[in-house]
């Protein structure tokens, strides 16, 4: 059994209570109180009673098929004004609009989700006094558009400020105002905060520090006189490992990362280990891409800055000048986050050092369970509040990764559920802890 600790605050709440479920009402009234009074008086959705109908179309959508398939799309609530050409240009989006508006109801978002690839495209949904809320065409926004969220900023491009609901499978909405998360309904809970475990002192403590690389780099800013912010590849590694993770997620096949220091990771593996890797991968032959590809990118920032004539620079002046950082590095950021995904799809989990470098896939985790083993979720980023939960409760790929955190506490796990929710795993205060992401 996982050990208590007197350094948490934990809840009581008793697990014989039975849970209650979250509907379209409930998500409602948390974004409700978040978003801009401006825009609920333009949309005539004065009340949350009104906003609740709105959501409950998405929901509803939601929980139907096209083709034998969910549906899993994005739908923006804007101004016809804004879906102007010159507008969308702002944002390098296209928008292909219909001549005669579709209402907007379950059934045509379900026939039109197919065209609106969630991760390309969006329905655009408008609303008139004389019509009330209508489906008037799709917006394609690019693949980039995927990595725009409020707690790491986009890699490439901003997002308009709309009111945009992922519908990403039955009875799962995620409510935002641009990239800022309102709310999320997932397995019949609204979650009103959103983890972003990347700023987190624990993930700084044990994992930023283990891939500071800015050393790898001083010789070559110094021949420039220029200066990296630590917040340069602090936030490209951040975004390099959503990415990774939104891959194995997009293939609704779920899978687990598993990171830890390269040492480590060589120890867990050795015969009679607490991992049997089917595909062990020899380092001294193989590549490490990810650091390849950085050296590039960093290379070619460090002459932008020097032409520039800028001493200092980081994450900000990266987003300003991306422009002028060839489309090649794009193409190998995403074609290595799809290659990671892929070896995270072999059954068993992938190994990784926090330099992205692979030392293993299809890897079974054999730590042993105990009898009334608990976890504990993270109510906070700090792990401050905590309530405890049989972990008989999880699936065998939590469980597993429960188990390895327990006995290696260096280790940090990532586990991605068919479904889409994505747990991470580590050791905090001596207590298993998990962290539900909601932000993928």
């Amino acid at each position: 059994m996982f050990l208590p600790s007197s350094k948490r605050k934990m809840s009581t709440s008793s697990p014989l209570q039975p849970q209650s479920h979250a509907y379209p009402d409930l998500l409602a009234a948390q974004s409700w109180q978040t978003w801009l009074e401006r825009e609920k008086k333009h949309f005539a959705l004065r009340t949350v009673e009104s906003f609740s109908g709105f959501l409950s179309v998405a929901y509803q959508a939601s929980l139907l098929n096209e083709e034998g398939q969910p549906v899993i799309c994005r739908i923006a609530l804007c101004h016809l004004s804004e879906l102007e050409a010159a507008n969308l240009s702002l944002y390098s989006f296209n928008g292909s609009f219909l001549q005669k508006p579709r209402p907007f109801d379950q059934q045509e978002i379900r026939r039109l989700s197919p065209a609106a690839s969630f991760y390309r495209s969006m329905i655009a949904v408008t609303w008139s006094p004389q019509k009330g809320f209508v489906i008037c065409g799709t917006v394609q926004t690019g693949q980039w558009s995927r990595d725009l969220v409020s707690d790491l900023q986009g890699m490439m491009h901003p997002i308009p400020d709309w009111l945009i609901i992922h519908v990403r499978g039955p009875g799962n909405l995620v409510v935002y105002r641009g990239a800022e998360r309102l709310a999320t309904l997932l397995n019949g809970r609204v979650e009103g905060h959103g983890f972003n475990v990347f700023a987190s002192t624990w993930m700084r403590e044990r994992y930023w520090n283990e891939r500071d690389r800015l050393t790898d780099f001083r010789s070559l800013a110094a021949d420039s006189d220029v200066e990296l912010r630590p917040d340069l590849l602090e936030n490209f590694d951040a975004n390099f490992f959503k990415r990774v993770v939104r891959e194995i997620r997009d293939r609704r096949h779920g899978g687990t990362l598993v990171f830890g220091p390269e040492a480590l990771l060589a120890r867990l593996l050795d015969p009679g280990g607490p991992i049997c890797a089917k595909y062990r991968v020899d380092r001294k032959q193989s590549s490490r891409p990810y650091q390849a590809l950085l050296d590039k990118i960093v290379g070619k920032f460090i002459a932008v800055a020097k032409m520039k004539g800028r001493k200092t620079v980081g994450w900000l002046e990266f987003l300003k000048w991306s422009e002028e950082m060839p489309y090649s590095f794009s193409v190998q950021y995403l074609d290595l986050a799809g290659w990671l995904a892929d070896m995270a799809t072999v059954d068993g989990c992938l190994l990784l050092d926090p330099r992205f470098s692979v030392s293993g896939y299809g890897a079974e985790i054999q730590v042993p369970g105990f009898e009334d083993e608990i976890v504990h979720r993270a109510l906070d980023l700090e792990a401050e509040v905590t309530i405890p939960e049989s972990a008989e409760h999880a699936g065998t790929r939590h469980r597993t990764a429960y188990r390895l955190c327990r006995d290696f506490p260096q280790c940090l796990a990532v586990v991605v559920s068919q479904d889409g929710t994505v747990q991470f795993v580590t050791s905090r205060n001596g207590l298993v802890t998990c962290w539900s992401h909601l932000n993928f």
